[in-house]
């Protein structure tokens, strides 16, 4: 069984919405409640991340990130802000106003000043374990064409401005500002890949490997293979989900790979493109489709969605195989009927009032006060 491991980027927002320069602060108030380097600094002084163990069992994920959640919405309120699991800022996007003090950070603003002001926004990023970083290529070779149901499942950030953008995730359009946020190359073999990395940054559009900001990669710090294109997730049970299916996906892809199953026929760079725009303007009501053939019934009960049927109809036996069907399935479900953050989020919006009572709403689901456990 893979391992897997989480990490959720999270705004901190005054109550009526603005930006707040606030992640030092919780930073200091949380330096004994997590775990080493279980909270960290991010791009911007209004974020801040959270950070999971390395798990085996998304029991384990829900736990920790149930528990990573509520540590910092308590540290944000002892000084003020709220803590909101949305890809975009709703309300107020202020640039380069609150760079984070960092080497790192201010060379990147130096060197793509624009990608780096569009860049506060939130992502979610699954870890899967992969030693064998040839095998994990080309599980990211069978993975591209899945790239825009996992966008379709995951986008939350409809709002910016203040106005509802129309998109379900407007994160994944301000984050096309930076030349190498795209679906991960298609290459035989782990040098070929690292070939491509060491090229993008001598043309200089990337200062590091850390800063080759594919949809998915091999991860430059962990062995594991590392999943990007998410939004942020509303809630615990969305990120858990979006784990689950991930290392169903890996699990399933890794072992076609050792059998020399056939792959589905890549898709080229244009139409992977457009499907994931389309993704990420309409989810799961866009027009993309999962590789493969139409669905068989399986041996579970699936959703009805063709995308997140797809999803099932592919992975089930891997589901099964590490006790994850238990979870993964009720949530395809629960996404169904509840839809996709940005959905949520536009729900909330219809049903409060003013710009505090949306932002208290989005806090609430971010970390409610009493957990909330998935469905088991």
């Amino acid at each position: 069984m893979l391992t897997i491991g989480v990490e959720e980027e999270f705004l901190l927002l005054v109550p009526d919405g603005a930006p707040a320069p606030a992640a030092p602060d919780l930073l200091r108030l949380t330096r004994d409640a997590a775990g080493p380097g279980q909270i960290k600094p991010e791009l911007m002084t209004f974020q801040i991340e959270a950070v999971t163990g390395v798990c085996g069992h998304l029991h384990d994920v829900e736990d920790q990130l149930t528990r990573l959640r509520r540590t910092l919405r308590e540290a944000g309120h002892a000084v003020g802000v709220r803590l909101v699991a949305a890809g975009s800022s709703p309300f107020v996007d202020p640039g380069l106003v609150m760079l984070t003090d960092v080497a790192r950070y201010r060379r990147l603003a130096a060197g793509f000043p624009v990608a780096t002001a569009a860049g506060g926004t939130c992502a979610c990023h699954v870890h899967v374990g992969m030693d064998d970083r040839d095998l994990g290529v080309q599980v990211l070779n069978r993975l591209r064409p899945w790239l825009p149901t996992l966008l379709a499942m995951t986008g939350n950030s409809p709002h910016a401005n203040g106005t509802d953008t129309g998109w379900d995730s407007v994160r994944y359009c301000r984050q096309l500002s930076w030349p190498t946020f795209r679906p991960p190359p298609a290459v035989v073999d782990a040098h070929s890949y690292d070939r491509t990395v060491t090229r993008l940054m001598r043309r200089g559009v990337a200062l590091d490997p850390r800063s080759v900001y594919f949809l998915a990669r091999l991860s430059p710090r962990y062995p594991t293979l590392e999943v990007r294109v998410a939004d942020a997730c509303l809630t615990v049970q969305d990120a858990v989900l979006l784990a689950g299916v991930v290392r169903g996906l890996v699990t399933t892809l890794a072992a076609d790979v050792r059998l020399d199953r056939p792959s589905v026929a890549p898709a080229a760079s244009g139409s992977l493109r457009r499907q994931l725009l389309a993704a990420a303007h309409h989810g799961l009501a866009s027009a993309t489709v999962s590789p493969g053939t139409a669905p068989s019934t399986p041996a579970s009960p699936a959703p009805t969605d063709p995308q997140l049927s797809r999803v099932v109809d592919a992975i089930l036996p891997a589901l099964e195989a590490a006790d994850d069907a238990e979870t993964v399935l009720p949530g395809l479900d629960r996404l169904q009927r509840l839809g996709t953050g940005a959905q949520q989020q536009r729900a909330l919006k219809a049903a409060t009032r003013s710009r505090v009572a949306f932002v208290s709403a989005l806090a609430d689901v971010t970390a409610p006060l009493s957990a909330v456990p998935a469905a088991r």
